[in-house]
């Protein structure tokens, strides 16, 4: 499939109506974050239910905008949304490569998410120890306070390198919060959610799941020659704090 440009609609009584307009190049190799996958956009019109429950003590109405991090933002769809609808700074992030398109797309909404309070900017962060290839601001950590990450579990490794760059990036106080979203499409990405649960338990400063739950959504997910092939599905939310109970 080549480039495309989509509109993604949202509307509720909570925040109005708006539209955000985001480029999708064509896909080459396994550069996964140049589509809008299914769960940005189901999270995303999620995202006024959570800030008025459990995260409503991070997203008080009419308080001043709050710093949001998305890891794996792809073309930046989630982020986006998450900037318009709680009038937030969110940075989106990705791979070096995933940049110039995931920029492009902020620049593109960048008048939408202004008129409604919020910001949004694009940086490079790569997970793991490639720290040369990242934004300097992510070189201190603990900046924080809302993390957010959606269908970012693909490989063996991901669930270890996405929980730790959570840690790093996340702030340490009892407030600060995660939000994740896995769709479940097979045993394997079941198996990737399990071991990504065990591994935020693992850190240092461990990561509990105190809320979770589980939407219908569509997905396109599959080769290249399935693009066009929608199903529907299970999709995953948690929300993740650290734990005061102690180790």
């Amino acid at each position: 499939m080549g480039e495309i440009t989509r509109q993604w609609p949202f509307e509720n009584p909570e925040y109005g109506a708006f539209a955000l307009t985001i480029r999708e190049p064509t896909l080459t190799g396994d550069s996964l974050g140049l589509k809008t996958w299914g769960s940005s956009y189901v999270l995303a019109r999620l995202l006024h239910e959570f800030s008025a429950g459990t995260l409503a003590h991070l997203l008080p109405p009419r308080a001043p905008p709050r710093d949001i991090l998305e890891l794996g933002s792809g073309t930046g769809l989630l982020g986006l949304a998450a900037a318009a609808i709680w009038r937030a700074n969110v940075v989106l992030t990705d791979l070096p490569g995933i940049l110039s398109n995931l920029a492009h797309n902020a620049e593109l909404n960048m008048a939408t998410i202004e008129a409604r309070g919020g910001r949004a900017e694009a940086a490079a962060l790569t997970w793991g120890i490639n720290t040369d290839e990242s934004d300097p601001r992510f070189s201190d950590g603990r900046r924080f306070e809302l993390v957010l990450a959606a269908d970012s579990l693909y490989d063996d490794d991901h669930p270890a390198l996405l929980s730790s760059t959570i840690d790093v990036q996340l702030g340490l106080g009892t407030d600060a919060r995660v939000l994740a979203m896995v769709p479940q499409r097979d045993d394997i990405t079941e198996e990737l959610l399990s071991t990504f649960k065990k591994e935020m338990a693992g850190l240092n400063a461990s990561l509990r799941c105190i809320d979770e739950g589980t939407v219908p959504g569509e997905d396109d997910w599959g080769d290249q020659g399935d693009d066009d092939e929608t199903r529907r599905l299970g999709f995953w939310w948690g929300v993740f704090k650290r734990d005061t109970l102690g180790r």
